[in-house]
């Protein structure tokens, strides 16, 4: 056992050189890894610390500029709504001037026009009244002179002197006549004042009457009214024909 242990020994001896240098040649290696490893690392680590300041850097003076931006559009939002109400007020007062104005001038006019639509629509309604009653008046009437001054009392309000004229042997001769006018005596529809109204009354083609109006007067009325008189004239006929009429 000695012997085996002495032997190791020198064995040791011998290689005690060339172990040390392997050694030495292992950790060195193994130095020299870690230290580029660890400047790896380091730079690294650097370039990292770097990136970070930078962002963080960028990011407050993003955060500035942003800021900076904000007080800026701020101030001119203020400055801008400042000077846009003050012109809009200003615009404001003209125009409600300029309103006030026109709508004093529009309210005068539209109250002359309503006025004036009034009494065209009370004029209309009255002349509608007077229609609707025209036919029943004169068809009611008991004989030939009362729907002839029937008719005058209704035609009044349509002419401002009126006459009605019945048939003669020597022509139409005055029968009555309303409004302050002078009516001749005997009338034709040749001898009528061209600026007159001047319409014979015809029933079953004979004329039978006539009927004259002077300025102003509404033709288109005293129209109606002469065709009312016609068919109460013809209406009343049938009734003196008629046995039945007269029971």
């Amino acid at each position: 056992m000695e012997l085996k242990t002495q032997a190791v020994d020198r064995l040791l001896d011998a290689l005690s050189p060339a172990l040390a240098a392997e050694l030495d040649h292992i950790l060195n290696e193994a130095r020299q890894a870690l230290e580029t490893d660890f400047q790896a690392r380091l730079q690294s680590a650097v370039r990292e610390a770097e990136a970070s300041t930078r962002a963080t850097a960028e990011a407050q003076h993003q955060d500035e500029l942003r800021h900076a931006v904000d007080e800026a559009r701020e101030s001119v939002r203020r400055q801008v709504t400042d000077e846009l109400q003050t012109q809009f007020a200003k615009t404001l007062e003209e125009n409600t001037k300029k309103l006030q104005s026109a709508h004093d001038g529009s309210f005068q006019k539209a109250q002359a026009e309503w006025s004036a639509g009034r009494e065209r629509l009370q004029q209309q309604l009255e002349e509608w009244r007077v229609f609707a009653e025209a036919q029943r008046q004169l068809m009611d009437a008991s004989s030939q002179p009362e729907i002839l001054m029937r008719w005058l009392k209704l035609a009044e309000s349509f002419a401002s002197s009126v006459a009605v004229y019945t048939v003669k042997a020597d022509g139409l001769a005055l029968w009555k006549s309303r409004g302050k006018a002078v009516f001749p005596e005997i009338i034709s529809q040749q001898s009528a004042d061209p600026e007159s109204f001047f319409k014979p009354v015809t029933v079953r083609g004979k004329t039978v009457a006539a009927v004259c109006a002077l300025q102003p007067f509404r033709p288109e009325a005293l129209e109606f009214l002469v065709a009312s008189m016609e068919r109460a004239i013809e209406l009343f006929g049938l009734k003196l024909r008629t046995p039945a009429y007269r029971e």
